[in-house]
């Protein structure tokens, strides 16, 4: 009888256990999990953008806000993480979200519409009676957006190079441009033409024989 007793009390004992681990595996406080959620809007307008692709580092999880602009990320344990919003059109924006304990952070962000379009360094070419060869930059205004361009002329004593390219975002190119002095006989005036698939601009190049 008596060994029936410690049998019982030693299989209740071994459930009390039990139950204690799996509650333990319940509420462990000691990983705690938070999360992030946030909406990404327009600079200029305010407005929610739908579409945008979110990065989350370093999990390598991902994203896409819905037509309300918000996206969301739970689950996490507690850190540093960087998110990283980008979509056609915006300059790609990012933010530092610190997660500690079981809160869920604010991942709000704007974007920037992206610039679209070139500029030059200079208003205009002036070859004076003695210059052969000056240059001019041309500059994506976009930080994002990639642009091909390229110079239209038909100028026999003026010549170009490079006279096509492609700019990624932020980037610029020196444009050389050198003249035959023996094809022209008398103080002269032309345009260079740059042109990109939504703009065109026109340089101004003089030339004086004496």
């Amino acid at each position: 009888m008596k060994k029936k007793i410690q049998v019982v009390l030693g299989f209740a004992i071994a459930m009390i256990a039990l139950c204690l681990m799996t509650s333990c595996e319940k509420i462990d406080d000691t990983n705690p999990r938070g999360g992030i959620q946030g909406i990404v809007t327009d600079l200029q307008t305010n407005e929610p953008i739908q579409g945008v692709n979110i990065s989350l580092s370093p999990t390598g999880l991902s994203a896409v806000t819905g037509s309300d602009g918000r996206y969301e990320f739970s689950n996490l344990e507690a850190g540093q993480y960087t998110v990283q919003a980008m979509k056609n059109g915006y300059e790609s924006n990012t933010k530092n979200i610190l997660i500690s304990g079981n809160t869920i952070a604010s991942g709000d962000m704007m974007l920037r519409p992206a610039q679209v379009g070139f500029h030059l360094n200079v208003e205009y070419l002036d070859f004076g009676t003695s210059f052969n060869t000056l240059n001019f930059k041309i500059i994506n205004e976009s930080s994002s957006l990639s642009m091909s361009w390229e110079i239209q002329e038909s100028l026999n004593w003026l010549e170009t190079s490079p006279s096509t390219g492609n700019l990624q975002g932020g980037q610029e190119v020196t444009v050389f441009v050198n003249i035959d002095r023996s094809l022209i006989a008398q103080n002269t005036q032309a345009n260079i033409i740059i042109r990109s698939d939504d703009q065109t601009l026109v340089l101004p190049v003089s030339v004086r024989i004496n």
